[in-house]
């Protein structure tokens, strides 16, 4: 009845079985056709639900997307597939990684630390992960077997520059980083962390080429684009500085930092009150940014709406207050910078 009935529903053509919709899928992902490899996945999939091994497709196509969390759940199922197992569970740790559950990502990837082929990346990720998670003898042990194993892992050399960050010293922090390019080049986000450094200390010509070197590997970093504006604001580039933050939010609508600058640049130029509506997108984006309230406050006091800014402006003190109790950090990229 089934067989009859998918039949007559394809105009008395038979229906691809479960193995031709998974082939296909998989021809589609090696052209890099995802969303069409998903489609025949997803298909495959609904033929033959208990298949552990198209299921970890499904998976593998929706991480290819950047569907993270959608992911997960095949890809769990494709840990009872013995030949895709290894590969399943290391796409769950980088996802874990990416949203920052550093438990979750140490729990799945402890197995594979002696893995030949994913050993050095998830090495890598457990140091992190255990730091993030206070667990400092760990992640020595973790960092202690990545270096003995791979010691010229350009990891190992961002991990001993994020580490001579920490300490403030900033000068080896970027030997670190630039050791680490010479050996893999094309290490994402080791350019910016480089230019980064240099924009502290106020070093905006070294900084504009190393911030331009990392838009070569990722055209589309919102961070990188923001830094790039604070530079031409710095620089009294207003035009530049505008398209800048501009390119940063398309890149990355969440950013809260880009709307701040393109808000100042409004304000300098008069426009109070689109400088207001960005500013009010940045506290959407990130309500605890005691500089992004404090802005708002200040641009809603000068339009006029001087009860509503005084709100926005008590917010900003109470939230400046707490970050000072906070113990600092030396580490990272900086909420953003007060003009």
């Amino acid at each position: 009845m089934a067989a009859a009935a998918l039949t007559a529903a394809a105009g008395g053509q038979e229906q691809p079985s479960a193995a031709e919709l998974n082939r296909r899928g998989a021809l589609l992902l090696e052209k890099g056709d995802y969303a069409g490899a998903l489609k025949e996945f997803q298909a495959a999939a609904r033929l033959r639900p208990d298949d552990a091994a198209i299921q970890f497709n499904v998976g593998l196509a929706l991480f290819r997307l950047g569907r993270y969390p959608e992911a997960l759940k095949p890809l769990a199922r494709a840990l009872k597939h013995p030949e895709s197992a290894a590969q399943a569970r290391y796409l769950r740790g980088v996802i874990f990684f990416e949203r920052r559950d550093f438990a979750s990502c140490a729990k799945e990837l402890e197995s594979l630390r002696g893995n030949a082929r994913y050993g050095e990346h998830v090495l890598y990720m457990l140091v992190e992960s255990y730091r993030n998670l206070n667990d400092a003898r760990r992640s020595q042990e973790a960092f202690a077997e990545l270096n003995a194993r791979y010691p010229n892992s350009a990891l190992v050399h961002k991990l001993l520059g994020i580490a001579h960050e920490w300490q403030g010293n900033e000068t080896k922090a970027i030997e670190e980083f630039e050791r680490a390019l010479r050996i893999n080049p094309r290490m994402p986000e080791m350019a910016f962390a480089i230019g980064f450094l240099y924009f502290k200390q106020q070093r905006y010509a070294e900084a504009r080429r190393w911030l331009e070197r990392e838009l070569e590997l990722d055209a589309c970093s919102a961070k990188t684009h923001h830094y790039l504006g604070e530079i031409d604001y710095l620089e009294e580039r207003l035009a530049e500085a505008a398209a800048r933050y501009e390119k940063a939010i398309a890149c990355d609508r969440n950013f809260a930092e880009p709307y701040i600058g393109l808000g100042t640049v409004h304000e300098r130029r008069g426009d109070i009150e689109t400088a207001v509506k960005l500013y009010r997108e940045a506290v959407k984006r990130n309500p605890e940014s005691a500089q992004a309230r404090f802005k708002l406050g200040t641009a809603l006091r000068k339009s006029g709406r001087r009860e509503e800014g005084d709100q926005e402006l008590a917010v900003a003190r109470r939230l400046y207050a707490e970050e000072a109790k906070a113990k600092p950090r030396t580490g990272g990229a900086p909420a953003g910078q007060d003009r």
